[in-house]
């Protein structure tokens, strides 16, 4: 996308039929497409910041969104890859059929595909891996997509019912995958370019166990592999010769620095020395959208920015607690003075991309904030909390200056309440583990999704689902999405969607606060940025520095 001075987001939608087709999928280009007449730089070396550390680059394991999520990206391909108009095309499948009932998928492999060691890949590695994947025994916490998927044994293995050797896929030949599904899944192939599902090579992971991801024993087979892993510094990858469409490869070499601080990373993009960064703080974006507007990049996402309540514990068991912080929430200020770069303002965790769904919104959205102030310290004193007996935050978020930043707007927009907050600002590593173990109270978070349906962004409310942080469980509200993933017709089940979403509203085990619009610095002169990807893949594969 080039963003001139006349800049504009532009808002994409995201089809909910992309990957459904029954037929032989249509040829897209899927590597660096550089222009006829663009002259190449010479030095075509990649350096972007992370974020911060990765946990891992084993993609059986690691999570959507996360900093190794962004690595793996680039060191591995699964079936299906994205374009750069996030449109599901072929990757180390070179198509696929699905049967007339919708419960049999067929995947061809391409012929010749190879492991950076010059290994042949074969479909029992995505057989392999799959199975690894689902196993609960390896501590795995990703197991839940193929249940998503609807593949065959998956909730039985996930439960502990079944071995993982029972799951619902099998190498028909070298280049033949046969996936059973219990049910017609019109998202399934989107779900193809999820981690979870990408292949790894066995022989390399028996013989080395957990260590086989260490750069003396890596095996990939996407367009890079790695080269070295300086803990809390950076990752460093470069090309696989291997892979399928090397010849199309332009980037020889991608670095990802662990840069936690935005200054950090605004100070050496300036410098010269990162090309991508991660994000953008508030006022270098508005400075930048003035003077310099072609080096920001921005990709509408699947996905948003919550507060997630812990909601076992006191007070914020209580629903109407939870409401009330929710309601007096300036979203619109928000996201105009605070984070600033076109996010909306959300009041449902689903976006507005998915073309045809409707989000419920909560009925306190069409009130004036003098409205909402009252109804909210009515829920608080119900409560039994007020300016003489104050509630007390402790309002937990991984080390960011804009996270900061929106924990302490928020602050201010909760004194009205007589709300008390007490900031806890951690590292990535630490900030994961509170999450998972429950030790916080309310948690700087999201909820995302990797393919086209609600369901994507919801299921992650269920009872008992791994990423289910909050502990929040509703029989009624798991009923719906069951009834949403059997029905037939994209019509009903957006409306079964949107009824579990109004549970969800009432409940507030979450607060939304804005739909992600994440905006980069893009040095000029380094192209094939996407124009469209919901899910925020970054392909290095697809760009290219010019003179």
């Amino acid at each position: 996308m080039n963003y001139k001075k006349d800049f504009v987001v532009k808002k994409y939608v995201l089809s909910a039929a992309i990957s459904a087709a029954l037929a032989f999928p249509s040829f897209y280009l899927s590597a660096a497409d550089v222009p006829t007449g663009v002259e190449l730089a010479q030095a075509q070396q990649l350096v972007r910041a992370n974020g911060a550390e990765p946990d891992t680059v084993d993609p059986g394991f690691v999570s959507s969104g996360s900093p190794g999520d962004v690595i793996v990206n680039d060191l591995f391909e699964g079936l299906v890859i994205e374009n750069l108009n996030g449109e599901t095309v072929p990757g180390q499948a070179e198509s696929w059929s699905i049967s007339e009932d919708g419960k049999t998928v067929t995947f061809v492999l391409r012929d010749g595909l190879k492991w950076s060691d010059g290994t042949p890949l074969i479909a029992n590695d995505f057989v392999y891996a799959w199975q690894r994947a689902v196993d609960s025994e390896t501590g795995n916490s990703t197991g839940f997509n193929f249940q998503t998927a609807n593949v065959v044994n998956a909730d039985e293995i996930v439960a502990g019912d079944k071995l993982p050797s029972e799951l619902g896929v099998k190498a028909q030949d070298a280049r033949t995958l046969v996936v059973s599904l219990t049910q017609p899944t019109p998202y399934f192939i989107s779900m193809m370019s999820i981690k979870t599902f990408f292949p790894v090579p066995q022989a390399t992971v028996e013989k080395h166990g957990d260590s086989w991801t260490r750069a003396e024993h890596f095996v990939s087979n996407g367009a890079y592999t790695l080269k070295q892993w300086v803990p809390n510094e950076k990752v460093e990858v470069v090309r696989n010769r291997q892979y399928r469409d090397d010849d199309k490869t332009v980037i020889e070499g991608v670095t990802y620095l662990a840069l936690s601080s935005q200054n950090a990373e605004l100070t050496r993009y300036q410098a010269g020395e990162i090309h991508m960064t991660n994000r953008v703080q508030l006022e270098y974006y508005q400075k930048l959208m003035k003077e310099s507007p072609e080096q920001i990049q921005a990709l509408r996402l699947l996905g948003s920015y919550v507060y997630a309540f812990n909601t076992r514990v006191e007070p914020f068991d209580n629903a109407d607690v939870r409401r009330a912080l929710s309601m007096v929430i300036d979203r619109e200020l928000l996201v105009e003075k605070v984070t600033g770069q076109g996010e909306p303002a959300a009041y449902a965790v689903v976006p507005d991309i998915i073309a045809g769904y409707e989000s419920a919104v909560p009925s306190f959205k069409a009130d004036d904030s003098k409205v909402r102030l009252n109804a909210a310290k009515a829920l608080l004193a119900e409560a039994g909390f007020s300016q003489s007996k104050p509630l007390t935050i402790k309002l937990t978020y991984n080390t960011s200056e804009n996270h900061k930043k929106i924990a302490l707007a928020i602050a201010s927009m909760w004194k009205p309440l007589g709300v008390k907050v007490q900031l806890n600002n951690m590292e990535w590593n630490a900030y994961l583990s509170a999450k998972t173990t429950g030790d916080f109270t309310l948690a700087r978070s999201y909820a995302f999704g990797d393919f086209a349906e609600p369901s994507a962004v919801l299921g992650s409310f269920q009872c008992g689902h791994v990423s289910n942080e909050t502990g929040f469980c509703n029989s009624q509200f798991d009923d719906l999405l069951a009834k949403a993933a059997s029905a037939s017709e994209q019509s009903d089940r957006y409306q079964l969607y949107h009824q579990a979403e109004v549970i969800l509203n009432d409940a507030a085990p979450v607060i939304p606060l804005y739909h992600y619009n994440h905006t980069r610095l893009v040095k000029a002169d380094l192209k094939g940025f996407p124009v469209n990807n919901p899910k925020g893949n970054i392909y290095a594969k697809d760009m290219y520095f010019v003179k």
